[in-house]
């Protein structure tokens, strides 16, 4: 005897679908989804970000080295975080939730020295303003607009880096990111 085409076959026996009357499925259907491309494309993404920070920091390590002191450390420091935005792009590739987790401290970092750098900004105009042998009404007009300079930088670099922070944090927003259950903190 054939079965029918309608029929199922498991091993050799035709068997028979009980629909589910609630649902309109088959009953114990298990239904499988292919993870999100997300975290492939932001890791990507971040991974790209990461290669060009390096490249502008090779590039202008002249300019750095003349500068000296502050501008070196920072440099360094750079280095590290655009190093870091590279390791958690590609833990990102490969479904880890620690890339996202690391990807994500490198932006706080980033802030931070952001700010840091503002914060240090009234002395380096000092020093701009007594190697350049500025007039008083020069160096008023640098006074007072270095505040406003200063606050606006502080602002931009909150915004753009909460920017990013969310765009880094798009595999954590996808329902079916495929992430694995790795984590920096347990």
């Amino acid at each position: 005897m054939q079965p029918d085409d309608n029929e199922p076959m498991i091993s050799g026996q035709p068997q028979s679908i009980i629909i589910d009357p609630m649902t309109g499925l088959p009953q114990n259907v298990i239904i499988i989804q292919e993870p999100s491309a997300g975290p492939k494309v932001v890791g990507i993404l971040v991974i790209i970000w990461g290669v060009f920070s390096i490249l502008g920091e090779v590039l202008s390590i002249g300019q750095t080295l003349s500068m000296g002191g502050v501008f070196i450390v920072f440099s360094i420091l750079n280095l590290g975080i655009s190093a870091g935005f590279i390791v958690g792009g590609a833990m990102m590739t490969n479904y880890q939730m620690r890339g996202v987790q690391i990807s994500l401290a490198m932006i706080v970092v980033s802030t931070i020295m952001g700010l840091a750098m503002f914060a240090l900004m009234p002395d380096l105009l000092d020093d701009l303003a007594e190697e350049d042998d500025l007039t008083s009404e020069e160096r008023e007009e640098l006074d007072e607009f270095g505040g406003l300079i200063m606050g606006v930088g502080a602002i931009f670099t909150v915004i753009c880096n909460g920017i990013c922070g969310l765009i880094i944090a798009i595999p954590l927003m996808i329902s079916n990111n495929g992430l694995d259950k790795s984590s920096l903190f347990s």
